[in-house]
Parts: structure tokens; sequence; C-alpha cells
């Protein structure tokens, strides 16, 4: 299966609770950061856990898409989202032309089967 982005998040079977964002975790701090990071950027820590975060995740402010882009075909939403874990990224959302949205819905991580057969990821309203 080949991913748009690798190095964002997992699909099934990479990583414990997988599908999700990929992550790191500070076993000093119990910081978590979205990605893979070589040090903790709060305390500096060295050995960072890999972990599966974004499995669910809340809304902030969200914009309607006009425009198609690869793998999207316009209109689609895209969204801040803010992981159950606290890091924030930017998502496209699956919703319907004409959803209302709001900052603080809840969300579910998803994955994207494209037409061009790579897999993406999208946060679905719950």
């Amino acid at each position: 299966m080949q991913k748009t982005n690798p190095s964002l998040f997992f699909v099934e079977g990479e990583a414990p609770g997988a599908p999700g964002l990929k992550g790191s975790h500070c076993p000093q701090c119990r910081q978590i950061v979205l990605l893979e990071v070589a040090a903790c950027p709060q305390c500096g820590y060295r050995e960072l856990d890999t972990v599966c975060i974004g499995q669910k995740a809340t809304l902030g402010e969200s914009s309607e898409v006009l425009h198609s882009t690869e793998g999207f075909e316009a209109p689609y939403y895209i969204g801040q989202i803010e992981t159950a874990e606290g890091p924030h990224t930017f998502a496209p959302l699956d919703v319907k032309p004409g959803t209302q949205l709001c900052v603080g819905m809840p969300l579910t991580f998803k994955l994207h089967h494209r037409a061009d057969g790579r897999v993406g990821f999208i946060y679905a309203v719950e």
C-alpha cells in the first residue's frame, strides 16, 4: 500500500493502535508531539517512543475549499485538528457539501483510499 505521506501517518498493522498519525512520546516529561522527532521539544530528552496518535480529535477552525487538488474534488473541507493527545495539525474532512461545521465537533481518523491507488487520511465528523 503506497501512502501519500509515509512520515505523517500509520496504516493498520504498522503500529499499536493504527491507523492514526505518527507521534513521539517523551517518557521523561510525558510530552507528545506530532511526527517522529529526534529530541523532545520540551525537555531535550533523546530516547523518545514512536506512538500512534490522533484516532480521536476535535475540530478547530475549518473552511470549505472551492478548488480541486490532487486527490480531492471541490468542494471539500479542511480543518484544524486537535488530537486527543494534544498535538494539532490540518487535515481534510469527510463531510458532505453544505454541512454545518462547529468548533469542538468530535472527529475520528480514517484512511482515505484515493483513485490513484494511494492511501491518505481524512477526519470524519462523529
